[in-house]
């Protein structure tokens, strides 16, 4: 009888009643999208990174972790590039050598991180070849040829074929120079290449070091599921250390926290939205049902039943607004995960970032029971109190008002 009440009370305030509902809805359906944009600002992010960056993995020789320096070299490159080349998960790997310099034109100079590449595998592992804005990918220029971010070159002050000289440490810790060419330059979707970083062939650079080798092993893989076995295999196959992209730079960890924490935030800013509409709804249909509650009173309803049915028209007006919001979300989502969200107007500022001007927002399938029951718990705590202030009416002073 209760739950046939309450029901029927719904009804009977349509307009309020909707009201309510569509609360509910709206509510859900924004805390839905914005939870999937924030995701969706995490994956560009790592994903950038992991593409044009760091790759799944990187391997190096311990030593180098205390201390990066030109005689930590990896060791077994041989066995170890042996045998990924050959491992169905590995989409691409690319042995580097990375030395600290400085560069010099003939109008300023600047710090910058040295990678001497095969020019073949890294543009399988980081694309850099298809991410030329002017000039050639180590094919024209024969000595010393160098590849430049359009920054670092619009700060130097330098075009394609422009002189600049290399300067850093050989193996033997004395000061070495080297005139280079520009041959390309690039704009890449990872800030910290576009700010420092310059690419010479690693023929060039072990020669001009006095090494045979490379201190860095990156290696890309198909998924980010396989992280964890490849890394496993490779540690059971060296001595030197591997670490996944999060080891090598903290700061995805850090986004991931920062991220959770910010999703919490506005789960809770929204369910307390939500919250107060319910309370200020249900609390003046109770008080535009006094006379109403007083004449159950007064004809033998107890006040558990006076309770419950207020509880019970809240909680069924969350049991019908949260699935259609749930719906409408999921709708949202998987057609913006098709299509992408573009922000373009933003472009500029999200490249200083690592993040694409598209970003295609997702959420995990269990997220959505977690919502459901945050709206049901929201809804029952927001019948609470006009649930008590219909049960304290006074039946005899209601019944005078008659």
């Amino acid at each position: 009888m209760i739950l046939s009440l309450s029901w029927k009370n719904i009804w009977r305030s349509r307009k309020r009643s909707l009201v309510v509902i569509g609360a509910i809805i709206i509510g859900v359906w924004a805390l839905i999208f914005m939870i999937a944009f924030y995701n969706s600002f995490g994956t560009a992010f790592a994903r950038n990174a992991v593409n044009y960056e760091h790759s799944h993995l990187q391997i190096h020789h311990p030593d180098y972790l205390v201390e990066p320096d030109i005689a930590s070299q990896v060791s077994d490159e041989e066995n170890i590039v042996q045998a990924i080349a050959s491992d169905p998960m590995v989409k691409a790997f690319s042995g580097r050598q990375k030395v600290n310099g400085m560069i010099a034109s003939s109008k300023t100079s600047a710090g910058v991180q040295i990678y001497g590449v095969n020019t073949r595998s890294e543009s399988t592992t980081t694309s850099l070849k298809d991410h030329l804005v002017e000039g050639t990918y180590f094919n024209k220029i024969k000595r010393n040829p160098v590849l430049i971010s359009a920054k670092l070159a619009d700060k130097l002050r330098v075009k394609i074929r422009s002189k600049i000289v290399l300067t850093f440490q050989d193996i033997d810790g004395n000061i070495t120079s080297a005139s280079c060419r520009v041959e390309g330059i690039f704009e890449s979707k990872s800030p910290k290449i576009n700010e420092g970083v310059i690419y010479l062939k690693k023929a060039d650079l072990n020669r001009l070091v006095g090494v045979d080798g490379i201190n860095e092993l990156a290696i890309l893989l198909h998924t980010n599921e396989q992280i964890d076995v490849m890394k496993q295999k490779l540690e059971a196959i060296t001595k030197n250390t591997v670490r996944t992209y999060k080891q090598v730079a903290p700061e995805f960890n850090l986004m991931e926290e920062s991220s959770v924490i910010t999703k919490q935030i506005l789960t809770v800013i929204i369910m307390l939205a939500l919250l107060f509409g319910i309370v200020n709804t249900m609390l003046m249909a109770v008080l535009e049902r006094t006379k109403e509650i007083g004449m159950l009173r007064s004809v033998g309803m107890h006040r558990h039943s006076i309770f419950s049915m207020i509880m019970l028209e809240t909680l069924l007006m969350g049991l019908l607004a949260g699935p259609i919001g749930l719906t409408m979300g999921f709708l949202t989502i998987a057609w913006l995960g098709d299509e992408g969200l573009d922000l373009s107007l933003y472009s500029d500022a999200l490249k200083e970032y690592g993040f694409d001007a598209i970003f295609y927002p997702e959420i995990q399938n269990s997220t959505y029971p977690v919502l459901m029951t945050v709206v049901m718990v929201t809804a029952f705590i927001g019948a609470i109190y006009p649930a008590i202030k219909a049960v304290r009416l006074n039946p005899l002073e209601t019944i005078r008002k008659l």
